[in-house]
């Protein structure tokens, strides 16, 4: 076979592959869109009564939307991800009697980076931007993967304002310590690739292609409506600025830190987070003390879409246990549960409840 033939096969080759590679992609997407989405449709908007913003201490601004009357929730999104992720949230937990709260963090959304660019120490400050700025009591913060670590952080930097203004944490698909934190060179790498490699926006901007990196977030059956608004956020979220934020991520540690947490503490979880895996909530559960570990069958990293009524039900009862909205009473009883897909997960009686450990 002559030079000239053999290019032509291996071209052809080639060209099979790549046909077969994108075939393949556009009939996994369309077997998600397939799938029943109440949701579609739907703008996926989280409704708000007000919108505010607040300047930080480093002159950027946190942007914050709020709807509802009742018992204060915080809620923190994820990396790349903005306000728009608690729109389920938002439509239910007013109803139930609760204000909901969330802002973007710095370089999210609506909100921007101030001098000091991202770092933990300022997830932490514009936790307490927001909680000084609205004047918040009885608080209970609830924080999504990065926002799970700005809640840690905020009770651990800032332990006499956590103590007076904060009820108890939801830790929800989050972490203590990335898998970078304890090795100088891996970290610099992982640095490195994170500043000169394709950003996550460039790569979830092509529609199919950008929509199956979105599905990694979740689980089993996952609504089509839910991975295309992950999508948007993280298409939204500027390259240089997603970049930096996830580099600030790449050295977290604060598992030596974790005990000195003295707030109630409720640590949720998917079987199938491959971003956040449930040993990086068992760690955390089994660090704070007394801290409650809920892990949820088949779901993945994007709990508040994927099981929004077994979520909020637990996101209730833990701020009414607390005794959200009233003199603090009594210490809640620490449980674990694997709640299977569907199944509404129930209160024992108070008499027959334990103190077993979370495992």
């Amino acid at each position: 076979m002559t030079d000239g033939k053999r290019a032509l096969v291996g071209a052809g080759v080639v060209a099979g592959i790549l046909g077969a590679a994108y075939a393949a992609e556009r009939a996994l997407v369309a077997g998600i869109r397939r799938t029943p989405d109440p949701d579609a449709g739907k703008t996926l908007q989280p409704p708000f009564d007000e919108s505010l913003r607040f300047p930080t201490h480093d002159d950027g601004s946190i942007f914050t939307i709020c709807r509802g009357k009742g018992p204060a929730l915080l809620f923190c999104h994820g990396v790349t991800l903005s306000n728009r992720v608690w729109v389920k949230q938002f439509e239910d937990l007013p109803e139930r009697g609760f204000r909901c709260i969330a802002f973007d963090s710095r370089g999210h959304g609506e909100s921007s980076t101030g001098t000091t660019g991202h770092s933990i120490a300022n997830l932490a400050e514009d936790v307490r931007t927001v909680i000084e700025h609205l004047n918040l009591r009885d608080v209970v913060l609830v924080g999504h993967s990065m926002g799970g670590v700005a809640a840690q952080a905020f009770a651990l930097l800032h332990p006499d304002l956590a103590a007076a203004r904060v009820r108890g944490l939801v830790l929800m698909s989050t972490l203590a310590r990335t898998h970078l934190g304890g090795s100088a060179l891996l970290r610099e790498l992982a640095e490195k690739l994170t500043g000169r490699g394709p950003a996550a926006s460039q790569l979830l901007g092509q529609p199919n292609l950008g929509f199956l990196f979105a599905r990694i977030g979740f689980g089993r059956e996952p609504q089509a409506s839910h991975v295309e608004l992950a999508r948007e956020m993280i298409v939204a979220c500027e390259a240089d600025e997603s970049r930096l934020a996830i580099g600030a991520l790449l050295s977290l540690d604060l598992t030596d830190e974790l005990p000195n947490v003295r707030l109630p503490t409720l640590v949720l979880s998917g079987t199938a987070d491959v971003l956040t895996p449930p040993a990086e909530s068992r760690r955390i559960a089994a660090l704070i003390p007394g801290a409650r570990l809920e892990v949820f069958k088949g779901a993945g990293h994007m709990l508040m879409l994927e099981r929004t009524q077994e979520v909020d039900r637990l996101i209730a009862d833990f701020a009414r246990d607390l005794g959200a909205g009233s003199p603090f009473r009594r210490f809640w009883p620490r449980r674990s549960r694997r709640i299977a897909r569907g199944r509404r997960p129930g209160l024992r009686p108070r008499s027959q409840r334990t103190g077993e450990r979370a495992s």
